[in-house]
């Protein structure tokens, strides 16, 4: 389905227990009316103070603030479970993943120092940092600096990986192969919670391609023939999907949350692997 502006009381407790999706500070901020770039800015100098907390060192869209307590809540993540954050960054959620009792690792390319991006630093993976963090919020997430897609871990291992607003910065064909991974890792009965931006500048509601930051992403091709289905999520909201109706989206804009800095929206989906 498509993130609704209204925020379920749970998804608003979890935000403020944890400090997403800006850090404590961050999130004042925003609040505010200020851009919270300048409390990313201010916890990388000093990550140990508690006001930014695990949420505090990567600049994330405002959506995310619907996002990370969706896939949480959905995931039902427990004590022992094995993990993963595909493009995690130094994003809060792995390390709250694993203060709740997870084994997590984190798979992130960028993390390679020959990795070449076109976003600025702020959105790139810094491992210096995510070692960092570990030692502060008393956890260990393991990182790896590899696709998911090239991931040495035993297949069918795993029982929940994560996946958020990764899919729409790379090409089909590199997100089919994704997708692939994730079913090849998942034990039989393993859930992935996807999260994937929907751009309101791209087709089919706008006239580009692609923007600075990806594309519309056609979920229904890269989920047809995964190995994995669809177990949440409404197809009618889904692009791609045989069901996915544009002039119903169109319709519920003024319930959808859009972006305050990009007219972007959120799509949300969980695949499961057959048993």
């Amino acid at each position: 389905m498509i993130a609704r502006k209204r925020l379920p009381a749970e998804f608003e407790a979890w935000n403020d227990i944890w400090g997403s999706p800006f850090g404590y500070r961050g999130n004042r901020l925003y609040r505010e009316g200020v851009m919270p770039q300048r409390a990313v800015v201010e916890a990388t100098l000093n990550p140990a103070d508690p006001d930014f907390g695990p949420f505090a060192f990567q600049m994330n869209s405002d959506t995310r603030v619907y996002e990370y307590p969706w896939a949480f809540s959905t995931a039902k993540p427990e004590a022992g479970m094995r993990v993963l954050d595909i493009g995690g960054g130094v994003s809060g959620l792995q390390y709250v993943l694993a203060k709740s009792g997870c084994e997590v690792t984190n798979f992130d390319p960028s993390a390679r120092p020959d990795y070449e991006s076109s976003f600025d630093a702020n959105f790139r993976m810094n491992p210096e940092l995510h070692a960092s963090l570990n030692t502060i919020f008393g956890t260990a997430v393991r990182l790896v600096a590899e696709k998911i897609q090239d991931a040495d871990l035993e297949p069918g291992s795993l029982d929940r990986a994560f996946c958020l607003s990764v899919l729409e910065h790379v090409d089909p064909e590199e997100a089919r192969q994704m997708i692939g991974g994730m079913a090849r890792l998942l034990r039989p009965g393993g859930l992935a919670l996807l999260t994937v931006d929907l751009f309101l500048d791209l087709k089919p509601f706008g006239v580009l391609e692609r923007n600075v930051w990806g594309i519309n992403q056609d979920l229904g091709a890269l989920v047809k023939g995964s190995g994995l289905a669809l177990a949440d999520g409404d197809p009618r909201e889904l692009l791609g999907f045989p069901e996915f109706d544009f002039d119903r989206v169109v319709r519920l804009i003024p319930e959808l949350r859009i972006g305050r800095y990009y007219p972007v929206m959120t799509q949300t989906l969980v695949l499961e692997k057959p048993q």
